[in-house]
C-alpha cells in the first residue's frame, strides 16, 4: 500500500546517482602528476582528513537511505496504529512479502553506484573546505622531480615545502552537505516522520508489541500434541483402567509420582496431531513398541506390561510424556484346613477351610488318594493315582474365604479308607496354592442289607488292591448270586452280580475296575433302597441334581428347569402315595406308624410345597448358598421324617382346621409383603419430593389447598373400587387407592377370623387403623407421615400372625398327642415346622443354618432391584458407582 507510491515519488522527484551534478556528492578527483614524497601528515592533519573522508561517505550515503528509511517509517507508524491486527493471515504476510522485496528491490536500485570515496578526494575536500591556497596537501605530498643534484633546486624546494607546511594550520573540517533539501524540495521525507510520532502518541508510547504483531501474521497455531493412554489391568483384578495424563518431563526438584500396577496389565492409547511422518515410539525401558497409523496424524498403541519401570513417549526423537510405574506381581493363592475333616449325620464329608489372595480367590478343589495304610498292595505311599474334586465356591473374587463345604463322598470307591487329602486354591491367573495334606477315613454309607453290605466290603477290597482281590472279588460276587433268596430273587440284582464277576475274571489288566466298583455301588444302593417307590427314588434324584446344580453354580434357566423337575417328582409322590392309601392294610400301618412318632415329625404336601418355593425364590434372588440349604433340609426331613403322615389326617376335623389356619397365615403373610411394598412407594416419593422442596416452596399455598381438596376428595370416594383411578391421578392418590384396597382385604379377613374360635387379634384392629392413616395421608401427598402410619400398620400385622400362630396352637385341634410336645417346643422355641414361634411362616431354622423369613427376602429383591437401577444411572459420581458393583457382587 505503501510501496507503490513511494516508488512513484522516488522516480518523480528524487534523480538516479547517475544524474548529480559533478562535484556535488564527491569532488572530482585531482591526480599528482609527480611521484609522492615520504612526507608523513602530522596527527591532526590525518584526523582532519578522516573527518573529511567520512563526510564524503556520508554525503554519498544520505540521500539513498532517506527513501528506504520513509518506507520503514511508514511501516512503523502502521505497526504502532494496529492497521495489521485485522488482516488475514495470507494478506498480512502478502503485505510483509512485498514490503520485504519493496525494501530489497529498492536498496539494489539506489545503492547500485555507490563508491566509498577515496582518501585524496578527502584530502581535496579538506582543502577546498579550509579556503587554504595552493593545496599544501597535495604540495607536501609532492617530491622533487629534476634537479635533485642541483643545491639551489633544492634549497627552493625545501623552502617551498617550509611555506606549505605553514599553511596546514588553517585547515579546517566543514559540515556533511548532502543535499537532500534539494532532492526533495517538498519536503515528502518528513511525512513519514510525522506520522510516526502521531502513530506513536496515539498508542501511549513505543509498542514493542503491536510491532510484533505487525511482524508476525496472525496464522492459527497448529493443533497440540495430544497424548492418551490408559493402563487396564486384568480383568480378574475388579481394578479400573487407569489414566496417564499427558505431561512434560518431571522436574527433578519435584517427587516423581509412581504407578502402580499390576503385572499383566495391557496398554493401550494414541498420540494425535504428529508433525510429519515419522511415527512415535513408546519406550518400556529400554523396549521399544512403535505406534501404528490409524489416519492422517494420529497413531495408536497397544502393549503388555510384563516388566519396566519407566514408560516414555517419544515423537519425532524427542520425549514428550513420561511415566513411572512398579508392577505388582500376582502371588499364588493360599488355602489351609481350618480343622480336619469330619463327617455330618448324614455321612457327608464336611471340609473346613480357609483361602485368600491378593486379587480374588477364582476356584478351590480337594485332592485326594488312598492312604499307605489302606494299600495292602502297595508299599508305603506310592499310589500316584490323586483324584481331584472341585469344591463349591460361594461368589468368586473375594479376596479372603473363611467357610465350609460338604461333600458327599460315601459313592466313592474309597469310602471307609484312609485317605490324604490336601486343598488347592486357584486365583484367575492360573496361579495355584496348596495346603497341608491332612490324613482321614473317609465317611461310609452304612448298609443294613447284608448282601449290600457283603458288596460294599467286596467293592472296599478292590480299591485296596486292585490286582490282588480282583479274583476273589469274582467269585464272591459269584457266591452271592447263587443265593437269589437273600436278594428277593430280584432279576437287576442277578444280571449285575453276574455282570460284575464276569469282568472282574476276564479284565487281567484291571482295567474295566472302575466301572464295575460303580456297578456294584448301584446294586447296593437299590437293595438298600428297595422300600422306596419309583416316584421317590424320582424326588430323591431331582433333588440331588438341583443341589449338584446350585453347587457347580449353574445358569438361572438350568436352576428353573431342575425345580420344575423336582416340583413334577413331588407331585407324582404324593399321588403315588394317595393311591397307596386306599388299601386298608397300608393304611393301617401308616397308622401304626403314626402312634410310634414324634408329631414334631409330620409333615405334608404343602409343607414341602412351602419349602421348594422358598427356595425357588431364594435362587431367583441370588441366595443361591441359602436355597441350597433348603434343598438339604428337605433332604433331610425326607429321610428322617414321612411326610405322608400329615396327608393321612387331612379328613380330620382338626387337620382340617390346621389346613385352614396356614391358609390364613398365607393370606396375612401376603398383605405384609404387599404393604411392605407399598412402604417402599411412599419412602421413594418422599425422597423425590425432599429433591424438589426448593420448588415448592414457593408454591405451598396454593398446594396446601388442592392437598386439602385432594383428601376431602379422597375420604368422600373411599367406596370407589383401585380400578376406578384415573390415569390422570397423582402419585398420592394411586398409592391412597392400593392402600385402602389391602385395607379393605384386612378388613375382610378380620371379619372371616372372627368365625374361628377366640377373639380377633387386637394388633390387627391396630394395624387396619394405621393403614386408614397411611391413605389418607398419601392423599394430602404427605409422604413422610405415609411411611410412618404404613410401619406401624406393618408392624402390627406381624404381631397379629404371631397371635394367630399362637392361637392356632392352642386349638382344639391342636391339643391331641400333644401336650409333651408343646413343653419340647417352648424350651426350644420351634414351632411344629422347626421354625421359631412369633415368626409363623417365616423362618425354617436348624442346627447349622439360618434361612431369612419371607419379608427379608422381599427386602433383599427390593434392595437388590434398587441396586440395579442406581447402577445404571450413569450421572452418579463414579465412587458411588463402583460402590454398587460392590455390592451387587454380593447378590
Amino acid at each position: 500500500m505503501v510501496a507503490p507510491w513511494l516508488g512513484a515519488l522516488m522516480v518523480e522527484v528524487w534523480p538516479a546517482p547517475g544524474s548529480l551534478p559533478a562535484g556535488f556528492l564527491v569532488e572530482r578527483e585531482t591526480r599528482m602528476s609527480v611521484a609522492p614524497s615520504s612526507w608523513e601528515e602530522p596527527r591532526g592533519v590525518r584526523r582532519k582528513i578522516t573527518l573529511a573522508l567520512s563526510g564524503l561517505a556520508w554525503e554519498a550515503m544520505w540521500p539513498r537511505l532517506v527513501p528506504l528509511l520513509c518506507v520503514i517509517g511508514l511501516f512503523l507508524a502502521a505497526a504502532h496504529l494496529d492497521l495489521f491486527a485485522g488482516l488475514e493471515p495470507w494478506t498480512h504476510t502478502g503485505i510483509l512479502v512485498a514490503l520485504g522485496l519493496a525494501l530489497i528491490g529498492g536498496s539494489w536500485w539506489l545503492f547500485r553506484g555507490f563508491r566509498w570515496p577515496q582518501r585524496e578526494s578527502a584530502a581535496r575536500r579538506l582543502e577546498t573546505d579550509s579556503g587554504v591556497p595552493h593545496r599544501p596537501l597535495a604540495a607536501l605530498a609532492d617530491s622533487l622531480a629534476i634537479g635533485k643534484n642541483d643545491p639551489f633546486a633544492a634549497a627552493l624546494w625545501e623552502a617551498h615545502r617550509k611555506r606549505e607546511a605553514e599553511r596546514l594550520a588553517a585547515l579546517r573540517n566543514r559540515a556533511p552537505r548532502p543535499g537532500v533539501p534539494g532532492l526533495d524540495r517538498r519536503a515528502f521525507r518528513l511525512v513519514p516522520l510525522l506520522l510516526l510520532i502521531v502513530a506513536v502518541v496515539a498508542a501511549g508510547g513505543w509498542r514493542s508489541d503491536r510491532l510484533a504483531t505487525a511482524l508476525t501474521p496472525a496464522f492459527p497455531p497448529p493443533p497440540p500434541l495430544v497424548v492418551e493412554l490408559w493402563v487396564s489391568p486384568p480383568a480378574y483384578t475388579r481394578k479400573p483402567p487407569i489414566y496417564l495424563d499427558s505431561k512434560e518431563p518431571a522436574d527433578e526438584k519435584q517427587p516423581v509420582k509412581v504407578l502402580h500396577v499390576p503385572v499383566g496389565s495391557k496398554i493401550a492409547g494414541f498420540v494425535d496431531n504428529v508433525p510429519g511422518s515419522r511415527a512415535p515410539i513408546l519406550k518400556i525401558d529400554d523396549r521399544e513398541v512403535p505406534f501404528t497409523s490409524v489416519s492422517g496424524a494420529k497413531y495408536q498403541v497397544e502393549a503388555v506390561l510384563d516388566r519396566g519401570q519407566h514408560l516414555t513417549v517419544m515423537v519425532r526423537g524427542s520425549e514428550r510424556a513420561s511415566w513411572t510405574v512398579k508392577l505388582q506381581a500376582d502371588l499364588p493363592p493360599t488355602v489351609e484346613f481350618t480343622r480336619d475333616p469330619v463327617a455330618t449325620e448324614r455321612r457327608e464329608t464336611r471340609i473346613d477351610y480357609i483361602a485368600g489372595d491378593d486379587f480374588g480367590v477364582a476356584s478351590i478343589s480337594a485332592r485326594m488318594r488312598l492312604h499307605g495304610s489302606a494299600l495292602t498292595g502297595f508299599v508305603g505311599d506310592e499310589d500316584p493315582q490323586w483324584v481331584t474334586i472341585d469344591l463349591p465356591l460361594a461368589g468368586t473374587g473375594r479376596t479372603r474365604i473363611e467357610d465350609f463345604v460338604r461333600q458327599d463322598l460315601t459313592p466313592h470307591p474309597w469310602a471307609g479308607l484312609p485317605v490324604v487329602m490336601e486343598l488347592t486354591a486357584t486365583d484367575a491367573a492360573g496361579l495355584q496354592g496348596h495346603s497341608k495334606p491332612i490324613q482321614f477315613t473317609l465317611p461310609e454309607r452304612r448298609f443294613s442289607h447284608p448282601v449290600a453290605r457283603r458288596i460294599i466290603a467286596l467293592r472296599k477290597g478292590l480299591s485296596q488292591d486292585p490286582q490282588g482281590n480282583r479274583v476273589p472279588a469274582a467269585q464272591g460276587l459269584l457266591v452271592l448270586n447263587a443265593r437269589p433268596g437273600d436278594y428277593k430273587g430280584d432279576t437287576v440284582v442277578h444280571l449285575g452280580l453276574r455282570t460284575a464277576a464276569a469282568r472282574l475274571a476276564s479284565d487281567k489288566t484291571g482295567g474295566s475296575i472302575p466301572e464295575v466298583q460303580q456297578l456294584m455301588w448301584d446294586l447296593a444302593l437299590r437293595l438298600e433302597n428297595d422300600d422306596l417307590t419309583d416316584a421317590q427314588r424320582e424326588f430323591r434324584d431331582a433333588q440331588r441334581e438341583l443341589k449338584d446344580a446350585l453347587d457347580r453354580g449353574a445358569p438361572d434357566p438350568e436352576i428353573e428347569r431342575l425345580i420344575q423337575q423336582l416340583r413334577e417328582a413331588m407331585d407324582r409322590m404324593m399321588r403315588e402315595f394317595a393311591e397307596r392309601m386306599k388299601d386298608p392294610a397300608e393304611r393301617e400301618k401308616a397308622e401304626r406308624e403314626a402312634q410310634e412318632m414324634d408329631p414334631d415329625q409330620m409333615m405334608n404336601s404343602q409343607d414341602l410345597q412351602s419349602m421348594m418355593d422358598r427356595a425357588r425364590e431364594m435362587a431367583r434372588n441370588g441366595q443361591r448358598d441359602e436355597a441350597k440349604r433348603m434343598l438339604e433340609q428337605m433332604l433331610k426331613d425326607m429321610e428322617n421324617m414321612k411326610p405322608m403322615l400329615s396327608d393321612r389326617q387331612q379328613g380330620q376335623p382338626g387337620q382340617q382346621g390346621q389346613q385352614q389356619g396356614r391358609q390364613m397365615m398365607n393370606e396375612m403373610d401376603q398383605m405384609a409383603r404387599q404393604q411392605n411394598k407399598l412402604l417402599g412407594e411412599s419412602e421413594r416419593q418422599q425422597r423425590g419430593q425432599q429433591g424438589q422442596r426448593g420448588d415448592q416452596q414457593g408454591r405451598q399455598p396454593g398446594q396446601q389447598g388442592q392437598q386439602g381438596q385432594q383428601g376431602q376428595r379422597g375420604q368422600g370416594q373411599q367406596g370407589r373400587q383401585p380400578g376406578q383411578q384415573g390415569q390422570g391421578m397423582s402419585p398420592g392418590d394411586q398409592l391412597g387407592g392400593q392402600q385402602e384396597a389391602l385395607r379393605r382385604r384386612l378388613g375382610d379377613f378380620m371379619g372371616r377370623f372372627g368365625d374361628q374360635p377366640g377373639d380377633v387379634p387386637g394388633s390387627l384392629g391396630q394395624s387396619e387403623r394405621a393403614m386408614r392413616d397411611a391413605e389418607e395421608a398419601l392423599r394430602r401427598g404427605d409422604y413422610d407421615g405415609a411411611a410412618r402410619a404404613q410401619r406401624r400398620a406393618l408392624d402390627h400385622l406381624q404381631q397379629g400372625m404371631q397371635d394367630m400362630a399362637e392361637r392356632m396352637q392352642r386349638g382344639p385341634g391342636n391339643q391331641q398327642d400333644r401336650g409333651e410336645v408343646q413343653e419340647r417346643r417352648q424350651a426350644q422355641n420351634r414351632d411344629p415346622f422347626g421354625r421359631s414361634e412369633g415368626n409363623y411362616g417365616d423362618t425354617l431354622d436348624t442346627d447349622d443354618n439360618k434361612v431369612p423369613d419371607r419379608l427379608d427376602r422381599q427386602r433383599s429383591r427390593e434392595i437388590l432391584e434398587e441396586l440395579r437401577r442406581r447402577a445404571g444411572e450413569s450421572e452418579r459420581p463414579q465412587p458411588e458407582l463402583d460402590y454398587i458393583d460392590r455390592l451387587l457382587r454380593q447378590f
